[in-house]
């Protein structure tokens, strides 16, 4: 064996201790039902990894992946240092629609004091590595809890590959290191006893690839989680497209470098800085984009880091500074960090913070994402009327059940239908829709939908209405 290799099996047997196992009981998101009927919750329990995390002072926190701690109710924590005794933890926060996959608990105080009463030594607390990331062919150690297993488990691999973001994807590493369900959430560690990044999945019927969040990422997760209670990158603000030597009669270039701007949302990043649509971003903070909005320089040689992972590792209200081409001209401007000014439709997989009224025989809820891909599977005729909705600046109700031997089951009311108007007003809320019937107790209601179809339905009864209210996070 190699002295390098020697020395991270050491590293990796020292940094095992800070790992641990993570129990879940929860809700199973991935159902059909529960997703176009929140009233029904399938209950479930799951486990995964996580580990002690070192970041400024704090004591008891743990990072592990999003999934884990998705649409959990109760969780608890396992280690090496307590023998089989658990932990019960609760959910500092989490990247909701995990990208990345990364979400913080922490083990409750007075259970912390139990854990270090309990531990053979003291917690071994896991450093995030800083700055660039590592090369392709650095060799590093995964450490997790694979398959339920009740020790912690290593595999060693090498990084082999990365993949850069998009727009609504961040940036990982691919290695070769065995990551398996369970695995996952857990560190990889690499040679200088440093976290290089967080466990996150495996390919499916791919041997030997497994992608690594950046630590990098994980990093300002945290720091988002800590401050602002829910994680967002700081984003483009626009759509851009790749350029191309066509283009330089058009756009005053001498060769196409930089990545054309080719709409600027109204109250985003770009828009803040003045940005205007065929412009073309030169550089963020210094660091150059080539016409395929690839970092040009040292680092891009080995990896495609990207436009948008430059600029999602910007700290949100952190003042950056775009170096663009405008009519052949190089200027520069700067403007605060922020995310995307947030559309009507949104994506929600948390099953306790979704709103829903039954009324008439039908759920009705707000559309997201998850219903659009839920209503896909079950018809995937409405795919085609709801995909136009996504980028909608209001929020757009939605039917997503019906009950049989109901009004709504009567009219033969679809599924899918999208509510613009009750009784000749303008709705986009649950609340909206809820004043209105409450305010027709004794009479009957219009509902006017987007395609046309109407429904007239008798307010004979008390509403059945229901409101998830998010649950209360603990400081």
């Amino acid at each position: 064996m190699s002295k390098t290799k020697h020395k991270l099996s050491d590293i990796a047997r020292q940094m095992m201790s800070g790992v641990v196992q993570i129990h879940v009981e929860g809700y199973i998101e991935e159902d059909i039902q529960s997703v176009l009927n929140p009233s029904i919750k399938i209950p479930g329990t799951w486990s995964g990894s996580g580990f002690f995390v070192k970041y400024k002072n704090l004591k008891g926190y743990i990072v592990t992946n999003g999934h884990v701690a998705r649409n959990a109710v109760k969780v608890e924590i396992s280690s090496m240092l307590t023998s089989e005794e658990r932990f019960e933890a609760e959910v500092i926060g989490l990247v909701k629609q995990l990208e990345p996959d990364v979400a913080l608990i922490k083990i409750k105080e007075d259970e912390l004091i139990r854990f270090n009463k309990t531990a053979i030594q003291p917690i071994e607390y896991l450093e995030l590595r800083e700055g660039t990331g590592p090369s392709r062919g650095e060799a590093i150690k995964a450490i997790g809890y694979p398959m339920g297993m009740i020790e912690p488990n290593i595999t060693g691999g090498e990084i082999t590959n990365f993949i850069s973001g998009s727009e609504y994807t961040t940036e990982r590493f691919v290695t070769n290191a065995a990551i398996n369900p369970g695995n996952s959430g857990g560190p990889s560690i690499s040679e200088d006893g440093k976290v290089v990044g967080l466990n996150t999945a495996v390919m499916i019927d791919a041997e030997n690839i497994g992608f690594i969040t950046p630590s990098s990422f994980v990093k300002i997760i945290i720091k988002n989680l800590l401050l602002q209670n829910e994680p967002h990158f700081a984003a483009i603000g626009g759509k851009l497209q790749k350029n191309a030597n066509n283009f330089n009669p058009l756009l005053k270039q001498s060769q196409a470098k930089g990545v054309i701007v080719s709409k600027v949302i109204v109250k985003g990043f770009l828009d803040a800085a003045k940005i205007q649509p065929r412009d073309v971003i030169l550089s963020i903070n210094k660091v150059e984009f080539d016409r395929h909005g690839i970092v040009i320089g040292k680092e891009g040689l080995y990896r495609h880091k990207n436009i948008y992972d430059v600029m999602k590792l910007v700290p949100i209200g952190e003042e950056a500074e775009i170096t663009f081409l405008r009519n052949g001209e190089v200027k520069k401007t700067k403007a605060l960090a922020m995310r995307n000014p947030e559309k009507g439709i949104i994506s929600n997989p948390i099953l306790n913070e979704r709103t829903y009224l039954e009324a008439f025989g039908m759920i009705i809820q707000p559309l997201s994402i998850e219903i659009i891909q839920a209503i896909q599977e079950v018809d995937p005729s409405a795919q085609i009327e709801l995909i136009q909705m996504i980028d909608q600046d209001k929020p757009m109700l939605v039917v997503t059940h019906i009950y049989l031997g109901t009004q709504a089951d009567e009219i033969e009311w679809p599924l899918g239908e999208l509510i613009i108007k009750a009784n000749n007003k303008e709705i986009h809320t649950i609340g909206e829709l809820q004043k209105i019937i409450s305010n027709n107790k004794n009479g009957t209601v219009l509902l006017e939908c987007r395609s046309g179809t109407i429904g007239y339905f008798k307010v004979n009864q008390p509403t059945n209405s229901h409101l998830d209210v998010p649950r209360e996070k603990k400081e």
